[in-house]
């Protein structure tokens, strides 16, 4: 796993600081109609305790950042409050992640106020939030599923997914695939903000989950995380220009790549398309 540390240093940014600020954000989305709802408080409490963004982060850690934040809030104002946030978090990712928080937990108490709402486009407007995004945020906020809360704009987790199963298919992931792995995660705008404990902790546990029940029960939902037709081609392209990395392709990797394209329901001639485009780009 050198490769993988040697991301790790090489990439490390302070995660605590995104914490903090995501967490902000969520107050602001909380305190936007003047009153702190208990079910609002705990749908903080479920977002820290349920993601991996915050893992290791203790009550008591959450405790603090909390009650600084509401000083800050009460003391600032909420607009001064919102411009530190958006300071705070540079990266697109992490500013789109923080404003879903927000709106999640302004959703939690079952009401939206009028000023709610304009609070929360005086947010999209501070954090740069393209309206497709808002749209997005409100309409998980609005649903029943487990996850309200994406980890960022691109469905990272489903792509990673992938490339891990593509990297394994013949059963051993050699540390050429691995590097080429890290490769992806440094240079494809997919998985641009990617936490790098998040990613350790998902190679690593996911490796064994694959190995002890097997990749099909991944197959069988991952359609579900990428809805849109241009991700599913991504996620194919994605697996196939792994299973090509070391110039040749296994029996038991086409195998995997032909249960892919079914399970992403991709017809013959896109995935022709796909494979093309990579072959026609890869130098000779």
């Amino acid at each position: 796993m050198a490769g993988l540390d040697d991301f790790v240093e090489r990439f490390r940014g302070d995660g605590s600081e995104v914490r903090r600020w995501v967490i902000e954000a969520m107050v602001l989305g909380a305190a936007a109609d003047g009153e702190f709802d208990p079910r609002e408080t705990e749908q903080i409490v479920n977002f820290v305790t349920t993601h991996a963004e915050f893992t290791g982060m203790t009550r008591d850690d959450l405790r603090r950042v909390l009650e600084r934040s509401l000083n800050a809030i009460l003391e600032d104002g909420f607009s001064s409050r919102l411009h530190a946030v958006a300071g705070g978090l540079d990266r697109y990712a992490h500013r789109v992640l923080a404003f879903r928080a927000a709106v999640c937990v302004a959703f939690a108490d079952g009401r939206v106020t009028e000023d709610e709402f304009g609070l929360l486009r005086q947010m999209q407007e501070v954090l740069g939030i393209a309206d497709s995004d808002v749209r997005r945020a409100i309409d998980d906020a609005g649903s029943d599923s487990a996850s309200p809360i994406p980890l960022s704009v691109e469905p990272v987790e489903a792509y990673l997914d992938v490339l891990l199963m593509a990297a394994a298919a013949d059963g051993v992931l050699e540390d050429e695939e691995l590097a080429t792995i890290i490769a992806f995660v440094v240079t494809r705008p997919e998985f641009e903000g990617l936490d790098d404990d998040q990613l350790r902790n998902y190679i690593q546990s996911n490796l064994r989950h694959y190995s002890a029940g097997g990749i099909e029960p991944r197959l069988e939902t991952l359609r579900d995380d990428l809805p849109l037709p241009e991700q599913r081609e991504n996620a194919y392209g994605l697996a196939t220009a792994m299973a090509i990395s070391d110039g040749e392709v296994a029996d038991l990797e086409r195998d995997f790549l032909k249960a892919l394209q079914q399970a992403l329901a991709l017809d013959d001639a896109r995935a022709e398309i796909v494979r093309d485009q990579l072959l026609s780009s890869r130098p000779a």
